[in-house]
Formats: structure tokens, sequence, C-alpha cells
């Protein structure tokens, strides 16, 4: 048996970044930036009105009737003046016109309309500086929009767009084939027959592989038959950057990923695929190392706690290494609401519903595919604990 931290740094150190290449900004939702992305010009570009409304300078301001000299819509493209009691008719978001020293709301003197007074009546002295975004509030040019390491979601789009840039460069997606492996599985949506079980999966790990920003190119099913899995993976290496198998990773008679990848022999021995045992449960059994061509291939077990439990220990990380980014996962400390009776010398993984900071236990054997469903995250009680108490701090990784 090898501990968990020693199967992942093998992983971490057979898995290599991919190529880096430049997207349009708006097909980069998911992918990871490979280079930092800096705004080249102040935001905003210059003062702009916050609000509909009158832009007055306040040098030598009396109150009394200004004129309305100037009307100045979002858009406007040629810089403007106004000078001592005079006003500009100004929509959010238009530059304002140099002199002016603050904007007051329309509403202070009409209803919303299109059709603008020529003078407005002010009957006070205004305060300075109102209603006015500054240039460069929101950033200068040259600072860090988002940095190299970051997965680009929809905020980091529109903060990128903000900026005037039209691509970026990310790391490319890697483009993964699923495998699941056994005489039992048949599609989703096939009645199954007596001694038979639906996939799940395939669609596990496709969902997951999608999540990591890679790319589920395949999803197959293969009987356990060493001469079709032997030519299916022959013919997958060459294609994709990393294959996963779930099935047949313990030593069971009929576990033939791992006769089959144990026999697949890589050039340099230390990067051949071997099967280890892991002081984790669920998920014991794991597979992992490089095919002759160089790709990366996992062989997980094939309950569908243990996938999961999985996919989130040793393909997550090095999905991520993959992509140019932390392959640390995320956790939290919370308190678990039930003692975690677990022995020494195992790290136990336990689906878990988390409510304000106190995470629930669910049952978590790992045939137990529906229960996943339920849960929100993992809870993590470390090999070198005997057991949790109830109240007290324990890990967790959110699903």
């Amino acid at each position: 048996m090898i501990t968990q931290q020693d199967h992942l740094a093998r992983i971490l150190d057979l898995t290599a970044p991919l190529a880096v290449e430049e997207v349009p900004l708006a097909e980069a939702l998911g992918h990871t930036l490979a280079a930092n992305v800096m705004t080249t010009m102040d935001l905003p570009p210059w003062d702009a009105a916050a609000m509909d409304g009158y832009a007055i300078s306040l040098e030598h301001f009396q109150p009394g009737t200004l004129p309305v000299t100037k009307t100045l819509p979002a858009g406007h493209t040629t810089p403007e003046r106004i000078a001592p009691g005079e006003a500009a008719a100004i929509m959010t978001g238009a530059p304002v016109p140099a002199g002016a020293d603050t904007i007051i709301p329309l509403e202070v003197f009409h209803e919303p309309s299109q059709s603008l007074p020529r003078e407005i009546t002010i009957d006070n002295i205004p305060k300075t500086d109102q209603h006015i975004r500054r240039r460069a509030e929101d950033t200068h040019a040259g600072a860090l929009v988002a940095a190299a390491g970051t997965v680009l979601g929809p905020n980091h789009i529109g903060a990128i767009a903000a900026t005037g840039t039209a691509t970026v460069f990310t790391a490319r997606q890697p483009s993964v084939a699923i495998i699941s492996t056994g005489d039992e599985l048949v599609a989703p949506g096939t009645p199954p027959d007596y001694g038979q079980i639906p996939d799940s999966n395939a669609p596990l790990v496709a969902a997951t592989l999608t999540k990591l920003g890679a790319k589920p190119t395949q999803q197959l099913r293969i009987r356990d038959s060493q001469a079709s899995l032997e030519h299916t993976i022959a013919q997958l290496e060459h294609t994709v950057d990393a294959i996963i198998l779930t099935g047949g990773a313990s030593v069971g008679a009929h576990d033939i990923s791992n006769y089959v990848l144990s026999a697949w022999q890589h050039e340099d021995p230390t990067r051949a695929i071997t099967f280890d045992t892991i002081n984790i449960r669920p998920g014991k059994p794991q597979g992992f190392g490089l095919s002759p061509a160089g790709t990366p291939v996992w062989s997980l077990p094939g309950n569908p706690v243990a996938v999961l439990v999985s996919l989130h220990l040793f393909v997550a990380p090095g999905i991520a290494k993959m992509q140019r980014r932390s392959p640390e996962p995320h956790r939290l400390r919370v308190r678990t609401t039930k003692t975690l009776d677990t022995p020494k010398n195992m790290n136990y993984y336990m689906l878990a519903t988390l409510n304000q900071g106190y995470a629930t236990p669910l049952p978590s054997n790992s045939h137990l595919a529906v229960k996943m469903a339920q849960a929100t995250g993992l809870l993590h009680v470390p090999a070198e604990v005997d057991g949790i108490e109830a109240d007290q701090p324990v890990e967790y990784i959110a699903l």
C-alpha cells in the first residue's frame, strides 16, 4: 500500500502542461489563462457621468437660472467644455465636459423626457463632484485584470472585454477519452437485463472533465475482453491528451484494466502504467502512468462513489497541471454534525451536505450512486487521526 500523497506526486510528475494558444475571448469561457491579462487603458478612460442630469461649473457659481448650451449623449466623441454660468445636459456614461465640477440629476428639474429644457433654475449651491465617475476609478493602464492560472468565468470574460481585449492566451484544453469496462454495463436509457446496470461512470467522468475545462471527446463501453481493450486503447493513445478508464483496476479474474495496462510497456519503466493500493476509502485500487506514446492514463475503480472521489483526488490535479494552473483542490474547514468513526492509517472520504458551516455525512458506501445527488461535497478524515468527534473541525471538499 502506498500513500495518497505518493500516488498524487507521481501523477503530477508525469503530467505535463499543454501548449499555449491564442483564442477569441468569446470562445474562452472555461479556459485557463496561460498569461496575465493587463489593461492598456484607464477605466473609465475619462471622467464620465454616473446619472442623466446637468453638468455645471461651480466656479463663481450663484443660484439662479442657467442656459442649457449643450446636449451630451453617451457615445459623444468630441471633447467639450462649459463655462461658468452655463449647463450641459448629459446622459449616463457620456464624457464630462471640461470645466464641469458636478452633475445634478435631471429629476431635480423635471420628469424624464426626450424633450429637454433650454434652461434650468438652481436654488442653492450644489455639492462638488456629485455623480461623476472619475477617470481610472475602476483601474488604470498597466494594471492586472486576470492572472495566469485563472479559470475564466463569465465575470472574467466581462472584465477582460471591458479593457478592449479581443483575444487571450490560454492553455489548450485537454482532450480526454473515457472508457467504462464491464460486461454488466449498458448505456443509460437502455433497459438493463438481469445482471446488468446502467453505466453511470462515463457520464460522471465526462461531466467532471467538462467542469474542469477539459474536453471529453469519446465515451466508450468495453466488455471484459482483453483483446477488445488492447485494441481500443492502442488506437486512442495517439488521438487524445489523456485516457481515463473506470472498472477493472483491482486484481480480480475479470479486472482487465489492470492486466492489460500493466502489460503495456513504456521505454522508461518508471513512467509505465502501474497499479497500486492507495490508503484511501473508497477508491483503494488505482492505476496511473504513461502509454507507450506518452499519453497519461488513469485507471480508476468501478464503483461510482469511488470514481467520484478518485476524480477529485487524482484526476483533477493532473488535468489542472495540463492546463497550467494550481493542482491544489479548494478545501474548507467546517464542523461535522456527527461523530466520524474511522480507523487510523486510511484517508476516509464521505459524501456530505453543508449548511452554515456544518457538514452532515451521508451513507458513502462506494456503490451508492444515487446518494451522490444529495451531496454538496466530500468530508476527509486524514489517515493520522482515529476518527473525529461531533462538532469538531473537519476538512471539506466542495463538489
